[in-house]
């Protein structure tokens, strides 16, 4: 299944193929449609940089606001915040 065809459906057996995708995106598509660790098959291996290189770029930038917004959030309900 392609990423695009794996888009909106949650898969008790979801068996994925990671080498033709390049990107994290791609593989957070397919992975996530798995209903739990234990039905996901990965078929072939995969590049681990993908996904351990890092955010860099818009995203990078998104990652961080993102950090800052949890860390203001977590704050605001530990009452540290006003």
């Amino acid at each position: 299944m392609t990423d695009y065809a794996a888009q909106e459906k949650t898969r008790p057996k979801n068996v994925v193929h990671l080498n033709s995708y390049f990107s994290h995106m791609s593989y957070y598509t397919c992975l996530s449609r798995s209903a739990s660790a234990a039905g996901t098959i990965i078929v072939q291996g995969f590049e681990p940089s993908v996904i351990t290189r890092g955010c860099y770029g818009h995203l990078g930038h998104e990652c961080r606001e993102h950090e800052i917004l949890d860390d203001i959030t977590r704050l605001r309900y530990e009452g540290l915040l006003p």
